[in-house]
């Protein structure tokens, strides 16, 4: 049985050594790619020919390992980059923050802050969702607007802030219709003013003016349901306008929204 034991062994030791081979051949590449090389010119031409990961690996060695030349910065921007491209937007935030801290003088300052705000922007959630991210790209997008409002990516600053803010007034006006559903006029009316008073520009302010009105109505303030209707923004859709019309009529008003 021992003999018969060593005959199997034998004839399996090519196919072992075979496995060993390949299976070790494996492991050295997932080890040498595992570590960067702390060099900016590697890592920088890994992010020119779109190989993210080992940009990242590269330019994160260099920044750790040389954190203060005249490179740095270069390195930092490119590595926040390529954690963009992956769509890391947390780590590539990490950078871009770095980056406008500890070099301000850098030539890649402005769009590092633009950047900043790009990643809390596409970080955000959906209107129904908490909006701390969507908040902190507004003020963001504001301060890179504030230094550079001439910049390359200043009018998608610009638009990305608006439809920022129309996420934040739809929010609002959620949040209001709720309230009204659960019979809170009060608590209802509260948000609706706040929506129409700091988002007047949203496509969301049609919306609230007209159901503002309906929650005054209901809690016998006529003269404020008329004010709120004459407050429909004249960039509401014609449905909005058709229903605030109809609501003014009733009231036997005779002024147009």
């Amino acid at each position: 049985m021992i003999r018969r034991a060593r005959f199997r062994l034998r004839r399996a030791a090519p196919f072992l050594a075979l496995l060993l081979s390949v299976f070790g051949c494996g492991a050295a590449a997932l080890q040498e790619r595992s570590g960067g090389t702390a060099s900016f010119d590697s890592g920088k031409s890994a992010y020119d020919r779109g190989d993210w990961v080992q940009a990242q690996l590269d330019l994160k060695a260099y920044v750790e390992q040389y954190p203060g030349t005249d490179r740095t910065d270069d390195a930092l921007y490119y590595l926040g980059l390529a954690y963009f491209k992956s769509k890391d937007y947390a780590l590539a935030s990490t950078q871009f923050d770095r980056l406008t801290r500890d070099f301000p003088q850098s030539p890649f300052q402005p769009d590092a802050l633009f950047y900043l705000a790009r990643c809390d922007d596409l970080d955000s959630r959906p209107a129904p969702l908490d909006q701390t991210e969507t908040q902190r790209a507004i003020d963001r997008y504001k301060q890179f607007l504030d230094v550079y409002p001439d910049h390359a990516h200043a009018a998608e600053a610009r638009q990305r802030t608006q439809a920022l803010r129309d996420r934040l007034a739809e929010k609002r006006f959620r949040n209001g219709r709720l309230y009204a559903k659960l019979k809170q006029p009060q608590a209802a009316a509260i948000n609706l003013r706040e929506l129409i008073d700091d988002y007047p520009e949203s496509r969301w302010a049609g919306d609230a003016a007209v159901l503002l009105a309906d929650v005054l109505v209901k809690l016998g303030r006529k003269d404020e349901a008329i004010a709120a209707l004459r407050r429909v923004p004249p960039s509401a859709t014609g449905e909005v306008k058709s229903r605030a019309a109809d609501q003014l009529r009733e009231l036997g008003s005779s002024a147009t929204p």
